[in-house]
């Protein structure tokens, strides 16, 4: 068990927590680790135990609208029947950390440190149109000291806190049904991933940090240029490196390259 986890189970423990589940580094990566391609701009291109927090509810697709039939295979671009999508896990890769939300739990007056740019990162997606899955090992079954929040409660306000989009209609929130880590998580998020699929979602991009993150997003199809690592498997399997610790540079880059959806059908 990697050491994150170790200090997290530590912490927990001592919180006389029944369970604890974030989303750090868990199983081991599909094939070996491998050098991916570097960041910068990319043309690349539910739910059993899921839950909602701002975001549309539990798994299955909250909209009431359905998009236009005129039919696009590639990353935003004209209406098509499916829903182009983002999909983003959120311990150390929306926040700086895995440990950020072990302290929040302990103590519900802790504000979770963000990587710089994240919010302006997703939000920047969804004012193109795209739909925002947050997708989360967290267990709905923690609760947080001193406010007695849901985990999943605590994490929607986090979000609302920060600025990212967190709507009743473009955005869901997906947590975790108990403690899941290492291959567990990657199966919770593959499922999770199929199912938003099966409802017509279509993820066009990808954000994690863990080995799980990497798994779970090949397992769901999710193409290798279009799926975004950070931190110390940034790259791992063929994914694109992001550099350094925070989301500034890579948004600034990516953002500019990406279509909005049903653009070309209007444009």
């Amino acid at each position: 068990m990697p050491t994150p986890w170790l200090r997290a189970l530590a912490l927990c423990s001592s919180l006389a927590l029944v369970a604890c589940s974030s989303d750090g580094d868990g199983g081991g990566s599909s094939g070996d680790a491998s050098a991916g391609s570097s960041d910068g701009s990319s043309a690349g291109g539910s739910s059993s135990g899921g839950s909602s927090g701002g975001g549309s509810s539990g798994g299955v697709d909250g909209s009431t609208s359905m998009p236009d039939e005129s039919g696009s295979s590639g990353p935003g671009g004209a209406c098509t029947d499916e829903f182009p999508a983002i999909v983003t896990d959120i311990d150390e890769t929306l926040t700086v950390s895995d440990e950020e939300f072990l302290m929040q739990l302990s103590d519900g007056s802790y504000d979770p440190l963000e990587r710089e740019g994240a919010a302006e990162l997703v939000t920047g997606y969804a004012e193109l149109g795209y739909r925002v899955l947050y997708l989360t090992a967290r267990s709905q079954t923690l609760t947080v000291a001193g406010t007695n929040e849901t985990a999943e409660e605590a994490t929607a306000r986090w979000l609302d806190e920060h600025g990212f989009p967190n709507d009743t209609t473009t955005t869901t929130l997906v947590l975790a049904p108990n403690l899941v880590v290492g291959e567990g998580a990657r199966t919770f998020k593959a499922e999770q991933l199929a199912m938003f699929q099966a409802e017509g979602w279509r993820f066009d991009y990808a954000y994690g940090n863990a080995t799980s993150d990497i798994d779970a997003y090949a397992d769901a199809g999710i193409a290798l240029d279009a799926t975004f690592i950070i931190g110390e498997h940034a790259g791992e399997s063929g994914t694109v490196a992001v550099a350094g610790e925070d989301w500034v540079d890579h948004a600034a880059a990516q953002l500019p390259t990406v279509m909005a959806v049903c653009e070309a059908a209007s444009g």
